[in-house]
C-alpha cells in the first residue's frame, strides 16, 4: 500500500493497494475497487474511479491508479487531498485511505524541507524577471539557514519518531505545529526473530530503516543482501517471504501477524549469525490523547508516558501547507540580502580612505540581525 505524500500541480500522481484477507494473504477483490479524491473538508468529491489491477498474471490482488493533479481537475496549490478507496474483500466491506499535498509547479523551488517562498514572488519583491538559477538557488539556501536557526522544518512533512518516556503525562515532539497524530504507541514488543546459520559466513546482520528490511550475510557462499520493502508486506507475509529466500536464514513470527510491516521499528546492524535477533513494534497503541498544536505537545488523558528509552513512537504530520506571510517575508528578504550583496564584502563595518583604516564586523555567512529579530517568534528552543 502506497501513495506519494506530495504531488507538483500538473503531475501525475499514483496509488497502489494489496488487497489480503483475514489472515494478511493476498486476495483479490470481489468486483471493483472505487476510490473518490476530496479536497480538505469539502463533502464533494473532485475526482472518482475505479482501480485496475497491476501485473494480473504475476500478482494476486495488487491494484493500482494514476490520476493526474491538474488544475483543469480541480487541484490546487497547497491545498491537502484524500483518496479515499473502498471495495469488498474476502466478504468484508473494506476502506483504506491516503492524503498527499499539492505544491506549485516550477516557480517553486523545494529545498531539503521544502522552500519557504517561491521564484516568483522574490521576482516580484525584487522587480526583475531573470537570474532563474541564482535566485532559485538562493532561496534553497535561506530557507536552509532559517530552519538551521530556528531548529525546525516548516514545511509539512510526516515524521515517525521515538522519544524517551518520561514517566509524566505529556511528551514535546520536535516538530509542529502538528496537524494529525496518525500512530501513538507506548513499549516496544518484538514482533518477529531472524537468524541466520550459514556456517561458513563471519557475521549476519538485520537492518530495518523506515522503508526497507536488510538481511545480510558477510562471507562463505550465502555472502550477499536481500532487500524487502516493507510497504508491500503484513508482518505475516513478511515472515514467509524471509523464510523463501533460503541462504541460510529463518524468521518466526511472535504476534500481531495482521500489522503492515511498515510499523516495524528502525534498527541498524541487529546480529543474528546463530542467535536471535528480534524486530520490534510499539507494544501498546493508544487512542486516548490531546494535542497542544501549536505547542507541539501530546497529553494522555489518563495515563503516564512511562520511563524508557526511546519507548514512545509517534507517527504524526506537522508544518505548515502554506508558509505564514510573515515567516515568507523574512525568507524573501534574506534572499533579497543574498542577492543585492552578492557583489560586496559583508565583513566590512567601515572603511576610511585618509590614513588608511578598515574594520571587520565578522563572518559575512551569519545571519542579520534584523532577520534574527525577526525569526524569534519561530525558534524552537530546546531545553
Amino acid at each position: 500500500m502506497a501513495c506519494q505524500t506530495q504531488c507538483i500541480i500538473g503531475e501525475s500522481l499514483t496509488f497502489t493497494i494489496q488487497a489480503r484477507d483475514a489472515s494478511g494473504a493476498p486476495v483479490d477483490a470481489t468486483g471493483d475497487l472505487s476510490y473518490k479524491v476530496y479536497e480538505d473538508e469539502t463533502a464533494t468529491q473532485i475526482l472518482s474511479g475505479t482501480m485496475a489491477k497491476l501485473d494480473d498474471s504475476n500478482t494476486t490482488g495488487f491494484y493500482s491508479e494514476q490520476i493526474n493533479c491538474t488544475a483543469s481537475n480541480g487541484f490546487e496549490s497547497y491545498k491537502s487531498y484524500t483518496i479515499r478507496i473502498t471495495g469488498t474483500v474476502s466478504g468484508v466491506s473494506v476502506a483504506k485511505t491516503y492524503t498527499f499535498t499539492c505544491i506549485a509547479g516550477p516557480d517553486t523551488f523545494t529545498a531539503t524541507s521544502g522552500a519557504l517562498t517561491s521564484l516568483a514572488n522574490v521576482q516580484s519583491y525584487i522587480g526583475i524577471t531573470d537570474d532563474d538559477t541564482l535566485l532559485t538557488a538562493l532561496i534553497s539556501r535561506a530557507t536552509a539557514a532559517i530552519e538551521s536557526y530556528c531548529n525546525r522544518t516548516f514545511t509539512s512533512t510526516s515524521y515517525r519518531e521515538r522519544y524517551n518516556g518520561s514517566g509524566t503525562n505529556a511528551i514535546h515532539l520536535d516538530q509542529y505545529p502538528i496537524t494529525n497524530v496518525s500512530l501513538l504507541g507506548i513499549g516496544l514488543y518484538d514482533a518477529i526473530r531472524i537468524t541466520n546459520t550459514s556456517s561458513d559466513a563471519y557475521s549476519a546482520t538485520v537492518n530495518i530503516t523506515s522503508s526497507t528490511l536488510t538481511l545480510t550475510v558477510n562471507g562463505g557462499t550465502n555472502d550477499g543482501d536481500s532487500d524487502f520493502t516493507l510497504a508491500d508486506y503484513t508482518l505475516s507475509t513478511l515472515v514467509t517471504a524471509i523464510n523463501a529466500v533460503g541462504s541460510g536464514w529463518s524468521c518466526t513470527l511472535v504476534d500481531r501477524g495482521e500489522w503492515d510491516a511498515i510499523e516495524l521499528l528502525e534498527c541498524s546492524g541487529k546480529n543474528c549469525l546463530d542467535t536471535y535477533a528480534y524486530a520490534q513494534i510499539p507494544e501498546d497503541v493508544i487512542s486516548e490523547f490531546t494535542i497542544e498544536k501549536y505547542e507541539g505537545k501530546l497529553h494522555l488523558v489518563s495515563d503516564r508516558f512511562y520511563r524508557g528509552n526511546e519507548n514512545v513512537t509517534v507517527r504524526y504530520t506537522a508544518g505548515y501547507v502554506t508558509t505564514p506571510g510573515d515567516l515568507e517575508q523574512i525568507c524573501i528578504d534574506l534572499v533579497n540580502t543574498y542577492y543585492q550583496s552578492r557583489t560586496k564584502d559583508l565583513t566590512l563595518k567601515s572603511e576610511k580612505i585618509g590614513d588608511y583604516s578598515y574594520t571587520n564586523s565578522g563572518s559575512g555567512r551569519d545571519l542579520p540581525l534584523s532577520i534574527i529579530n525577526r525569526l524569534a517568534p519561530y525558534v524552537r528552543w530546546v531545553l
